[in-house]
């Protein structure tokens, strides 16, 4: 059975080829009751100007997605773009608009054939329309992504950020939130992740680090407003290793920013996600795991204790916080929360931990009975 998200993802794609269907039919009634007959050479010229106009555009279609083809500079592209699906069925559509008039020209048809040779030639028209977004989508989300990526993979190899093609790549993984199967987003807010985490170990590539966080966020939060979990999952898992990277190399990069950005953004993409309910892919927990991590990756920094201690309390914070939200809506997964806490307390000990805790739900007042009950449960542990 088909998910939800699968069943729009079907939807937006093909709903064109319907539009098609529906606006051929009607004008094939137009013709049927309002023209009924044509005169003979009228008919004649029709049919020769349909088959030839066809045959144009036909070859213009072909001349344009072969250039695209060609484009891609990949030897799979004749695959992805001329023998794909859709270009085949379309250019079976359009060699019977072109075949059809000469047919009815040559069997004395006229009367009929007339008004469906001009229905097909209709429908080929129509179909142009879904055909080039399916060569659009193909260029998007199947060559053009992972152009993109290693791009801005190279370009990061060669400090050159100017060429980093963050924007466009991150653009497309909007998009693919609403038009693109959850296995398509997953692969762009993977690729996203591993850019991020090239960005938080190179020198000079902090501007970068914190726009990739951004955009994952921002992407994570859609997904979860969508109820794609294992996108939302993996959202999470890659503002966690970034977190990581750029509180691993704070001090030689000066990635103080990013670091405490990722945790603000997990705690996010975390409450909301105990918010939808979402527990099929623990990804609460995973923002609860990934907070922690970041935590972790800056307790073992030894110098700068101002700053770390700074930092540290903001994570700290963010797991108080969401282990309220797991209390009032996934309360069946505390018990991981208050394990991740515990381990916490071992690096820190119980004072600063509990010290922490305070003001954790000030922006969620109606959580504060949950807060308290998670403090509870955890004091018995």
């Amino acid at each position: 059975m088909w998910k939800k998200s699968e069943m729009r993802y079907k939807w937006k794609r093909y709903n064109w080829w319907l539009y098609c269907v529906f606006g051929t039919i009607a004008f094939g009634l137009f013709l049927y009751y309002l023209h009924p007959s044509t005169d003979q050479d009228n008919a004649r010229y029709i049919l020769s100007a349909i088959s030839q106009g066809l045959a144009a555009i036909l070859a213009l279609v072909f001349t344009i997605t072969l250039v695209v083809a060609q484009m891609t500079r990949r030897y799979t592209a004749m695959d992805k773009f001329i023998f794909r699906r859709g270009t085949i069925i379309l250019m079976i559509i359009f060699g019977i608009g072109v075949v059809a008039p000469l047919l009815v020209l040559k069997f004395g048809l006229c009367r009929l054939g007339v008004n469906l040779s001009i229905v097909v030639a209709i429908f080929c028209v129509f179909s142009l329309m879904p055909f080039l977004k399916g060569i659009n989508w193909v260029l998007k989300y199947e060559v053009g992504v992972f152009a993109l990526f290693k791009e801005s993979m190279a370009a990061i190899r060669s400090e050159n950020k100017e060429s980093v093609a963050l924007g466009e790549l991150t653009e497309i993984g909007e998009r693919a939130v609403t038009e693109a199967p959850e296995n398509t987003v997953v692969s762009i807010i993977r690729l996203l992740s591993e850019i991020g985490e090239r960005c938080a170990i190179e020198n000079g590539f902090q501007e970068e680090t914190y726009k990739v966080i951004m955009e994952l966020s921002v992407i994570g939060l859609e997904c979860v407003g969508r109820k794609l979990e294992e996108a939302s999952f993996f959202a999470a898992q890659g503002l966690s290793d970034i977190g990581v990277d750029a509180a691993k190399n704070r001090f030689s990069i000066a990635l103080l920013e990013p670091s405490e950005l990722a945790v603000n953004e997990l705690i996010d993409i975390g409450t909301k996600a105990a918010e939808k309910g979402l527990k099929k892919w623990d990804i609460t927990i995973r923002a609860v795991e990934g907070v922690k991590d970041i935590f972790t990756a800056l307790h073992m920094i030894k110098d700068n204790r101002v700053e770390n201690e700074r930092e540290e309390s903001i994570a700290v914070n963010g797991v108080w916080c969401l282990g309220a939200f797991v209390m009032e809506y996934l309360p069946e997964q505390c018990d991981r929360v208050i394990q991740r806490l515990k381990e916490i307390e071992n690096e820190i000990g119980r004072k600063l931990l509990m010290k922490y805790e305070e003001g954790c739900i000030v922006d969620h007042p109606n959580l504060k009975s949950a807060l308290e009950t998670f403090k509870k449960q955890y004091n018995e542990r």
